[in-house]
């Protein structure tokens, strides 16, 4: 639960900052693209609220009681640095306005939120807790980015979506190396969905979870793969195979669905 609160933290904060940072630019005539954001926070419990809203708040909180059920697990550094994380949230979430203020706010919480995460990967054993630790945030970041791009780059969202999911993405530079050409549905799906080198890609989430869930105890006994192996299998073998073209926008939210389903194992 660690993993998937801290990672659902990101996600919260990456989708705020882009709707500020639309709110700040262009007012009004973001509307459409802010009506789009919406849903996406409101489904990760943080309805936008001013600039740092209550959900956000609530979502932190749950990653620090979780992470004091295992404070002897990683350093010390990484638990001051989620404590940090939170007083400062929660001294932005009384004075920050939205717009150009809460977009410069998250950028300074995610980079914090960041130094966390670092000091997780780098010092923590890696032991079964860790093993899990990394399964939830692989998790979450797969199906979060899912639902992004089942709605941002579906044909009937306003313009400028795909720019928007490729910002939330954090693979602006990626796209432009990548593609010598304006976003297309292509394009993002490629390189959001199905790129394996891409940290923040549907593909390179299955592929981590597919590794770890590959090494968890039993899984490695011949001809006895577990259901949770086998619903894995699966999802990651049809991943692999699809097309961008395959990956309509119902084909995204059943491919959330399926992601979200793997937990039940």
């Amino acid at each position: 639960w660690l993993g998937r609160y801290v990672e659902r933290t990101e996600g919260i904060m990456r989708l705020l900052r882009a709707r500020n940072v639309r709110l700040a630019e262009a007012g009004e005539a973001a509307a459409p693209l802010i009506a789009a954001l919406d849903p996406l926070l409101e489904s990760l419990g943080a309805e936008p609220e001013g600039g740092v809203p209550p959900g956000l708040l609530a979502t932190l909180a749950a990653a620090i009681a979780s992470a004091g059920q295992v404070r002897d697990r990683f350093s010390p550094d990484a638990w001051s640095a989620l404590i940090d994380l939170e007083k400062t949230a929660r001294r932005m979430a009384a004075t920050v306005t939205p717009g150009d203020d809460a977009a410069r706010a998250l950028s300074a919480l995610l980079r914090k939120l960041t130094g966390f995460s670092g000091l997780v990967h780098e010092n923590m054993y890696r032991f079964l807790g860790w093993r899990f630790l990394t399964i939830g945030r692989h998790h979450e970041r797969a199906m979060g980015m899912a639902a992004t791009l089942a709605t941002l780059a579906d044909p009937d969202a306003p313009q400028g979506a795909l720019d928007l999911a490729v910002e939330v993405g954090d693979s602006v530079m990626s796209h432009r190396r990548r593609f010598s050409l304006s976003t297309s549905r292509a394009t993002v799906i490629d390189l959001l969905a199905l790129d394996e080198m891409n940290p923040r890609a549907i593909r390179y989430q299955l592929d981590g979870l597919a590794e770890q869930i590959r090494l968890l105890p039993g899984e490695d006994a011949p001809g006895r793969m577990s259901e949770l192996g086998r619903a894995m299998l699966r999802l990651h073998t049809d991943l692999v195979t699809d097309r961008p073209e395959d990956l309509t926008t119902e084909a995204l939210w059943e491919l959330r669905g399926r992601i979200a389903g793997l937990s039940d194992h």
